[in-house]
């Protein structure tokens, strides 16, 4: 099975990177800078483990659509947490890895969604109307996989522990900052999942 992974460098689409290349898919990792404050940090992390996976990744820029459409990931005067949903991001990001998929004859997309969703934009219900419309777009059936949503990021980082990931080559922050904020949600999901791991 030919794959597009939308890779962020992240615990969650690495681990979703790891588990399909064990299953033997093809994979065809896309980064997509969409003008986040993490963008670089991201990317980096993202070379860091299609490296140690043995997979080229791609980079696609489209960073405009963050300036002009304001959240707290992307505008460094808004707060990182409250602020933080960007109106139709994972949309843009499906869309975008469809299209590249559909130049690479790769009709399945996976994205790196977890249980916990937040932003109308992370649910199953979600997904399967993605689904729907990005294959009506395309003229073809496309699959988008969600292998983790049923999961949180405690389930995530066991997941990412138990097959070997290296997780310090991971970056988890919407800061972009050397040193985790602490106060944006990714942080907080990964601190919370971290307590959870050392009380066990």
């Amino acid at each position: 099975m030919r794959v597009v992974t939308l890779s962020s460098g992240g615990i969650d689409s690495s681990v979703m990177m790891q588990l399909l290349k064990e299953k033997d898919c093809k994979l065809f990792p896309l980064f997509i800078d969409y003008g986040q404050l993490a963008a670089d940090a991201e990317w980096k992390a993202c070379k860091r483990i299609c490296q140690y996976l043995n997979l080229e990744v791609e980079r696609m820029d489209v960073s405009n659509f963050g300036k002009l459409i304001p959240s707290g990931l992307t505008n460094p005067d808004l707060d990182i947490e409250s602020e933080a949903f960007l109106p139709t991001r994972n949309l843009l990001l499906l869309t975008l890895g469809a299209a590249y998929g559909y130049v690479k004859s790769a009709y399945v997309i996976a994205i790196g969604l977890l249980s916990n969703s937040i932003f109308p934009d992370q649910t199953q219900e979600f997904v399967k109307d993605a689904q729907r419309a990005i294959s009506r777009a395309l003229g073809t059936d496309i699959s988008i996989l969600a292998p983790l949503i049923s999961l949180n990021k405690y389930d995530a980082i066991l997941l990412a522990r138990k097959h070997g990931l290296p997780l310090e080559y991971a970056y988890s922050c919407h800061s972009g900052k050397k040193q985790a904020c602490g106060e944006c949600i990714s942080c907080k999901e990964r601190i919370a999942a971290e307590r959870g791991l050392s009380s066990c």
